[in-house]
């Protein structure tokens, strides 16, 4: 089976660096899936998770907001954020979405209403992609 270059970049870290059979990743639109040989593709990320597929075996990963940018050399992800799913501390995010919740129920402007969804959004992935495991 052909296989790409996959690297996914966050602030803090290489996350991931090897060739790949395929993934999947969440982007503002949806699932997207990539295949080696993919058309050349750029797209923001949302909230929800990246699946790489190696050697048939499927690695499952946490992610929230960056680009993803596939060519003819490869894919490169570039994530705000992104964890496996067997780092996630599935306590902090819980406490993380509880603390949201409270949050949007406060009297808030807008903008802080906002960032409490966001914050929520993000909590939510992390307990889902953490219970798939």
């Amino acid at each position: 089976m052909s296989t790409f270059h996959l690297k996914v970049l966050t602030t803090e870290r290489s996350f991931y660096d090897d060739d790949v059979d395929r993934i999947v990743v969440r982007t503002t639109q949806g699932d997207v899936g990539i295949l080696p040989g993919h058309v050349p593709y750029i797209a923001a990320l949302g909230i929800g998770g990246l699946t790489i597929i190696r050697d048939g075996q499927e690695h499952v990963a946490a992610i929230a907001g960056g680009f993803v940018d596939c060519s003819k050399e490869g894919t490169v992800v570039l994530a705000r954020t992104c964890e496996w799913a067997n780092e996630i501390d599935i306590n902090r995010a819980r406490e993380a979405a509880e603390r949201a919740k409270a949050r949007l129920h406060q009297q808030e402007s807008e903008h802080e209403h906002d960032i409490a969804q966001l914050k929520l959004k993000k909590a939510i992935n992390r307990m889902r992609i953490a219970e798939e495991k």
